[in-house]
């Protein structure tokens, strides 16, 4: 708590010369050092306070000390890269202490970009995400008991989309979690709803179905692939041609032996196992006294189960099948999956050729930033804002708060690297007003209840002695408009306004309440 008199009107006074919140100066133009006064190589990632009066993390990308040739797209920073885990007590210049590397030795060997770490109440487990680049998948996950890690390698996987880039993970305050990401072959943006444990997208398509079983004999109904078991999962009693099964008995023969005995609701057939294949157990609601006309058949008491048959193992070699007539039987619970509900993706909205997006939610409103694509570029990019109602949208674009102000943007351009769109071309490569690429929106709580919005970017290739990891990062204080709006608008208010963040202008420093 700090005793000095300057405040502002989110930070309260709470006796004379006391201030809930700290005041922070931050500099964009000045490089950001460590504990021991060295410069920090982080980069990508984002800043996270788990609780109210613990200190803030960064979960960042280092780079190394290459030297990075050409405007964008050079090798340096594709060949080598770390996730550190940084701590500090208000994120001031000075403060921070690098504890270690975020993950521990069961990560597979790739380059990695764009780290970003989310806890789940639910499963009370820090989960991280973070793209690969030469990996087996789009994105690495691993989760961690505490917020310093390290983080153990769950697994890599794709978005409902492949090619998955750039990404940002917001959590809504119900629990539910969001990804949303660049998909790089034809870079566009869009929202996908993560599982709940926060592993994976709800929005991948399941395994595909198997194949449509063959049908099944004239007189049964298939209860599923595997030996019959009841609803304890325990096998009945039955009768079988085991240990005689060598002679090969067929599906068919099984199944006509069923109807021979009185009693029988169910058979199960090996078709697909060298040990057992031919094997016929028929199950059977007493013991026969009459053998069948022929063959050679023994009475099994089974593992303690009861009739019906109506659930399966997994030992899929085997078939079960119940007895039309049986009208005790059922379905096996084992079915295949559905396909991917309507309810867990945006789909593509925006812009064409974008990436580096940002994700946060104000009062009501959902709120995602990104623009042009800056591939390690050194003139940055531009900040488009969207608005939405919900975070799977349908998202609204309102205007472009990171160009330089004399910039009037061709629509559907941004301001970041030139490219083509329908019709046109897009060339306001070097407009950027932050010449940064957007990295993350640090949520800040005040101590009056509202949230200071703080916008992070990369100035890459901004290092004086040209190394990456020296290059620096461009802070500013989001400072909201309300604006009038109509109905159409994502997010209009009720009163028929909505809150958009104004146009950026250039600060050598800024000031945060922490």
């Amino acid at each position: 708590m700090s005793t000095t008199f300057l405040f502002t009107a989110a930070c309260g006074l709470v006796a004379i010369g006391q201030v809930l919140c700290k005041q922070v100066s931050i500099s964009n133009v000045l490089p950001r050092t460590n504990v021991t006064g060295d410069i920090m190589d982080a980069h990508d990632g984002s800043y996270n306070k788990w609780s109210p009066d613990g200190p803030w993390y960064y979960y960042a990308m280092g780079y190394g000390t290459c030297k990075q040739g050409g405007d964008m797209c050079h090798g340096c920073g594709y060949g080598y890269s770390w996730i550190g885990v940084w701590k500090s007590t208000d994120m001031s210049n000075g403060s921070w202490a690098l504890l270690h590397d975020a993950r521990d030795d069961s990560w597979p060997h790739c380059t990695y970009f764009r780290v970003h770490v989310v806890f789940n109440a639910k499963t009370n487990l820090y989960v991280l995400w973070v793209n690969l680049n030469g990996g087996p998948a789009d994105y690495a996950i691993g989760t961690s008991t505490t917020p310093e890690g390290p983080f153990k390698f769950v697994h890599a996987i794709d978005a409902g989309q492949r090619s998955g880039g750039d990404f940002d993970i917001f959590v809504d305050n119900d629990g539910s979690a969001y990804l949303i990401y660049t998909q790089t072959r034809t870079h566009g943006m869009q929202v996908e709803r993560l599982t709940d444990d926060y592993l994976a997208s709800a929005a991948v398509a399941p395994p595909p179905a198997p194949p449509p079983a063959p049908p099944s004999p004239s007189g049964f109904t298939r209860v599923g692939h595997g030996a019959c078991r009841d609803a304890h999962m325990k096998e009945p009693p039955f009768e079988t041609n085991e240990p005689h099964h060598k002679g090969n008995m067929s599906e068919a023969a099984c199944a006509e032996a069923c109807k021979s005995f009185q009693g029988c609701t169910a058979f199960a057939y090996c078709y697909g196992n060298s040990q057992c294949v031919g094997a016929c157990h028929l199950y059977l609601s007493s013991k026969p006294t009459t053998p069948p006309a022929s063959g050679i058949w023994t009475w099994q008491q089974g593992s303690g189960g009861v009739l019906p048959v109506n659930h399966v193992t997994d030992e899929t070699w085997w078939d079960c099948f119940s007895a039309d007539t049986d009208p005790t039987a059922s379905a096996s619970p084992g079915t295949a999956l559905s396909a991917a509900p309507s309810n867990v993706t945006s789909g593509p909205f925006g812009n064409v050729f974008v990436e580096a997006p940002a994700m946060f939610k104000r009062s009501e409103v959902y709120y995602a930033l990104f623009d042009n694509c800056c591939c390690f570029c050194g003139h940055g990019s531009g900040i488009g804002v969207y608005t939405a109602a919900h975070p799977l949208g349908p998202w609204l674009y309102h205007d472009n708060i990171g160009c330089t102000k004399n910039t009037t943007l061709t629509p559907g351009c941004g301001c970041g690297m030139n490219h083509a769109i329908p019709g046109g071309q897009c060339d306001f490569y070097g407009d950027s007003l932050t010449k940064a690429q957007q990295n993350f929106v640090i949520p800040i709580k005040q101590s009056d209840g509202s949230v200071q919005y703080v916008w992070t970017g990369d100035r890459w290739q901004s290092a004086s002695d040209g190394i990456k990891a020296h290059d620096l990062q461009y802070w500013s204080v989001l400072d909201f408009a309300t604006v009038e709006c109509t109905d159409a608008v994502p997010g209009c208010s009720a009163t028929g306004t909505i809150d958009l963040p104004r146009q950026f202008t250039w600060e050598d420093t800024i000031v945060i309440s922490v």
